[in-house]
């Protein structure tokens, strides 16, 4: 997501307000900026499956220059399934799929076997036993695509947070 902003200033008297906007718009637009993350991030958490607020993360990148940067990802190490439940699989999928064994191949990428003692959680698939070993037999499902759709849900409130600090700041400048 990137935001530009424009802005003009009509000053007649008291050049010392320019000053004080010179020193506070940063500070102002930083912070902005950050609560537009955090909002992002909130409907990231609503929009994902399993609702894994510590897997969902913001992160502020560069604020040295005049371009404020930040980002929101996922934590691979809390959230490894990210990309399966934002892209889909098997036949859902909308990219490679990564996938070789012969089942899955030959299943024409729709079914896969996972060892159930490599899976953290109970998965809501069928089990089989094949060699004294269980495995759920899974299918594919379709994307969801949370973070690309949070960012257009939040489009008009992140820009209405800019807009209320910026004008919280002048207000302040101007007292």
């Amino acid at each position: 997501m990137s935001i530009k902003l424009n802005c003009e200033v009509k000053v007649k008297h008291n050049f010392n307000n320019i000053e004080k906007i010179i020193q506070k718009l940063p500070k102002t637009i930083e912070q902005s900026i950050e609560d537009v993350l955090k909002n992002i991030k909130g409907c990231a958490v609503r929009l994902e499956k399993g609702h894994h607020e510590d897997g969902i993360l913001v992160e502020m990148i560069d604020t040295s220059t005049m371009k404020i940067k930040g980002r929101i990802y996922t934590d691979k190490d809390k959230m490894p399934f990210a990309m399966f439940e934002h892209f889909g699989t098997g036949q859902f999928a909308e990219m490679q799929h990564i996938g070789t064994t012969k089942h899955f191949l030959e299943s024409g990428f729709t079914e896969w076997f996972i060892p159930t003692n490599k899976v953290e959680r109970v998965l809501h698939y069928p089990i089989v036993t094949i060699n004294d070993t269980q495995f759920y037999i899974a299918h594919g499902v379709s994307s969801n695509r949370f973070m690309t759709d949070a960012e257009f849900e939040t489009r008009e409130k992140n820009k209405e947070i800019v807009i209320k600090k910026l004008n919280e700041m002048f207000k302040e400048v101007v007292k």
